[in-house]
C-alpha cells in the first residue's frame, strides 16, 4: 500500500506531464485536470490493492 505521501507526488508528476504537453488555459481546465489526475491516481491504487490482495489469497 502506498503512503499518502507517494500517492501526492505521483499526482503531481501527472500533473506535470500532463501540463507539459497540453496545458490548461483557464483555472476551470486547471481543476477538472486536476480531478482526473486523482482519479486516475486512485484507480491504479485500487488496482494495485486488488492485485495483491490476489496473491495472498
Amino acid at each position: 500500500m502506498r503512503s499518502e505521501e507517494a500517492i501526492r507526488e505521483r499526482i503531481a508528476a501527472l500533473e506535470s506531464e500532463y501540463d507539459r504537453h497540453d496545458p490548461p488555459v483557464s483555472a476551470l481546465e486547471e481543476e477538472a485536470e486536476v480531478a482526473l489526475l486523482r482519479a486516475i491516481e486512485e484507480l491504479e491504487w485500487v488496482l494495485e490493492e486488488f492485485d495483491d490482495e490476489s496473491f495472498t489469497q
